[in-house]
């Protein structure tokens, strides 16, 4: 039996299925070191107003942040009086966020939980699924947690989810491997990163050194373009699906990322009128 579940885990060339193993490696403390060094609270700032012009967030509104990681997102969301409830299936990413969030004492709870495995419904006026947190798996995989966000939400609520832009990520298909790196000292994290185009996927080895340690993992990532994410976000019960690019305006080929909005059917509820 153990033998069959390892072999279930590994990558599967048509579906892009990583070891989960691998995917806790890929995002755990060592993303956390990096990647909270490389965003400062401007740059934290700017999406988290992003996400609250795109979604019409407001005060008091009951918020999931899937994937929260460290709750970098999370957190400056609850600085703007926002309730949220952070998930992320990495429990050090969330003892992080829970301690980050209790050194300010903000409205923000975090909790361990696989998105595929997500049952709450109802619970939230709002989700996201913030900084390309969305497409590691398989396409069953994705989809599944799109109908689980669906469920989570409110009549009414607002799906944000931002991720890549593929039109521009097509590129590296035609060269050599682009490089991603972030610095902290002598501490570095490198993502040499191609572009399948038979499988629609970014495919990534990633080589972090800390404190003299070396280790390797490997990321794939499926890159969606709307048309696709659309009849996705359709078939999981969304409607009025729109496309922002990161600057909030409407999406152009030439945007960094790509912010899918989408609600489902229904009036929207304000947060005091759930209290009467």
């Amino acid at each position: 039996m153990q033998q069959t579940d390892d072999i279930r885990r590994m990558p599967l060339a048509d579906g892009g299925r990583m070891r989960e193993t691998e995917l806790d490696e890929v995002f755990d403390t060592d993303y956390e070191y990096f990647m909270s060094s490389g965003h400062d609270p401007q740059f934290n700032g700017k999406e988290a107003d992003l996400a609250v012009r795109a979604g019409r967030l407001e005060p008091g509104m009951r918020v999931l942040d899937a994937a929260c990681g460290y709750g970098r997102i999370g957190l400056e969301l609850a600085r703007r009086g926002i309730d949220v409830h952070g998930v992320d299936r990495n429990p050090a990413l969330v003892a992080s966020a829970r301690t980050r969030a209790g050194r300010e004492s903000l409205p923000a709870d975090f909790d361990t939980a696989d998105l595929r495995e997500l049952t709450a419904a109802g619970a939230y006026d709002a989700a996201l699924v913030w900084f390309t947190s969305f497409g590691y798996g398989s396409d069953a995989d994705s989809r599944v947690i799109l109908a689980n966000l669906r469920t989570a939400l409110r009549p009414g609520g607002r799906l944000l989810l931002d991720i890549l832009n593929p039109a521009q990520q097509r590129a590296l298909s035609a060269g050599r491997p682009q490089l991603g790196l972030q610095r902290v000292g002598s501490d570095f994290m490198l993502d040499e990163v191609t572009y399948d185009v038979t499988r629609s996927r970014l495919e990534s080895r990633r080589t972090v050194v800390r404190d003299h340690a070396l280790r390797e993992c490997r990321w794939s990532l499926r890159m969606l373009e709307p048309s696709e994410l659309e009849q996705w976000l359709g078939e999981a019960g969304f409607v009025d699906v729109r496309f922002l690019g990161d600057d909030g305006h409407p999406f152009a080929p030439t945007h960094r990322r790509l912010l899918a909005v989408a609600r489902t059917p229904g009036p929207r509820t304000a947060p005091d009128d759930r209290r009467r």
